[in-house]
């Protein structure tokens, strides 16, 4: 089937992807969710599902980022020479974002916005704390920047650290966020649902340095929280991770972390780092 959409894309618009690792391994990608996701058991039903969504992904991505001349005779290293040439001519550099950097109206950490000094974003994989909710359920998840692109993620490998696990989904196709000034993120789950109504920034009511059991703490009150054990804190003064904390113990609203050397005259409030979202691609 591969080689049939090839062909296809080829006499459309004279690109020979049929040697292309890099167009293969798309194609790889995303043939099974399209099996996945279409009810029916023809097989040339499934066909024509199949060359419709891997034909539009081919000719947007190649159409958006190289000048394809009109040659049937081009040969697949003169084509390819080209595109790598064009992407080059962008002068894109790496970039990640983390949701713990997300500004303090944020509703959470699937849900924020962040500063940026950049007028294009080129989203290329995502990375997060596995949890219980509805965003794993199925291998791949939406990436909604600026309320506008919805882009869909693909699960590309799984790691354990610290009896955690951590979920990256890749983009397999180029697509350029454009922004100014700030950048609106939302991860949805599969069917475009959310999965983290409440804020996720817990203000904190009372901090200060105990003795538990012969052992030094800094105590932190906070109401209405889902922190625990082992927990990574960023706690937060002026929109800024201003200290790292590490939580020992958890009391109902009482949370004992390491001691560290605060300013008592300021305000706090803290978030979970161990919950931080990466999302890598670049720049322009």
């Amino acid at each position: 089937m591969y080689e049939t959409i090839s062909k296809l894309i080829q006499e459309e618009i004279g690109f020979d992807i049929s040697h292309s690792s890099h167009h293969i391994e798309i194609y790889r990608r995303n043939y099974p969710l399209i099996f996945h996701n279409i009810n029916t058991d023809e097989l040339s039903v499934l066909n024509k599902e199949l060359i419709n969504h891997m034909g539009d992904i081919y000719l947007k991505e190649l159409k958006d980022t190289t000048t394809i001349p009109n040659i049937p005779k081009a040969t697949s290293e003169e084509n390819t020479l080209k595109h790598e040439i064009k992407i080059q001519e962008k002068k894109f550099k790496n970039f990640t974002i983390h949701s713990s950097h997300r500004n303090s109206n944020s509703l959470n950490r699937y849900n924020f916005n962040i500063n940026v000094d950049f007028s294009e974003f080129n989203p290329k994989k995502i990375t997060l704390l596995k949890e219980d909710n509805n965003l794993f359920s199925n291998p791949s998840i939406i990436v909604q920047f600026n309320e506008t692109d919805n882009l869909q993620f693909s699960l590309k490998e799984t790691k354990s650290f610290n009896d955690k696990e951590y979920y990256t989904y890749e983009y397999i196709t180029e697509d350029t966020i454009q922004c100014k000034d700030i950048l609106n993120i939302k991860i949805l789950n599969y069917l475009m649902m959310t999965p983290l109504e409440n804020r996720d920034i817990y203000k904190i009511n009372m901090i200060k340095p105990i003795k538990h059991n012969d052992k030094d703490y800094l105590c932190l009150q906070i109401d209405n929280h889902d922190i625990h054990e082992n927990d990574e804190l960023g706690l937060l003064s002026d929109n800024k991770i201003v200290k790292s904390l590490f939580v020992k113990k958890c009391v109902q609203n009482y949370i004992l972390t390491n001691l560290e050397k605060i300013d008592h005259t300021k305000e706090y409030s803290c978030l979970q780092c161990n919950k931080n979202i990466e999302i890598s691609g670049s720049i322009h």
